[in-house]
């Protein structure tokens, strides 16, 4: 039998969601839809705590995630 939630919690008690009972694969979804509209930040997740689910906030997202790809990879530190 699948578990359907009809509330999520933020982790400090703030309600994130409350409604139709979605199965945890959809609250999923939702949480990642979310997550790409920069509603809830990068590193956010999903669990489940005493039959209640409980959104856990991320960390904030670090400085060297904005860098440009090029200057992440090894060949850039190289001379050509």
């Amino acid at each position: 039998m699948t578990n359907a939630f009809s509330q999520i919690r933020h982790s400090d008690g703030r309600a994130y969601y409350q409604g139709t009972p979605l199965s945890l694969a959809d609250a999923q979804i939702m949480l990642n839809d979310d997550i790409l509209r920069r509603r809830v930040r990068v590193g956010a997740y999903l669990r489940v705590d005493d039959g209640r689910l409980v959104l856990v906030n991320g960390p904030a997202l670090h400085p060297w995630i904005s860098r440009p790809a090029s200057a992440l990879s090894p060949r850039a530190a190289r001379p050509e």
